[in-house]
């Protein structure tokens, strides 16, 4: 025999062998297969790229919310911050005015008691009744 019937021969078993067949058939799924599956690996590439997308925005919207809340809070803080100046200016001018109020009364009592203020007291007296005579 010659190489080329030989030839022929290994290429009609190859074409009629159904291993052959089916392996053919299989290689020719496979490339589809990886065909299609380029299109799931882009798919999934997508998603991991709008999942961070995704991740980066909710972390910009926990920051706005905190601002927004310690924007809210300022107004509170310097409300109450202006109330507690305002009732502690208003216990030291209480305090103030007690104080004046015992100091005052302190020289009050320290006068009523001195001699002179009581001789004072006795000349005015006497001069009040000199005025209006005996009665």
């Amino acid at each position: 025999m010659s190489a080329t019937p030989l030839l022929l021969m290994t290429s009609q078993w190859k074409h009629d062998c159904p291993p052959f067949t089916m392996l053919k058939s299989m290689i020719l799924q496979h490339k589809d297969l990886s065909r299609e599956m380029d299109e799931p690996m882009e798919v999934v590439l997508e998603m991991e790229e709008m999942k961070a997308e995704l991740e980066q925005v909710m972390q910009e919207l926990e920051e706005v919310q905190q601002r927004w809340k310690e924007q809210q809070q300022q107004p509170l803080w310097e409300q109450d911050s202006r109330q507690v100046r305002q009732q502690l200016q208003q216990e030291q001018e209480q305090e103030q005015q007690e104080k004046e109020l015992w100091e005052e009364e302190d020289v009050f009592l320290e006068q009523e008691d001195s001699l002179e203020q009581d001789t004072v007291m006795d000349i005015e007296v006497a001069a009040v009744m000199e005025q209006e005579g005996p009665e």
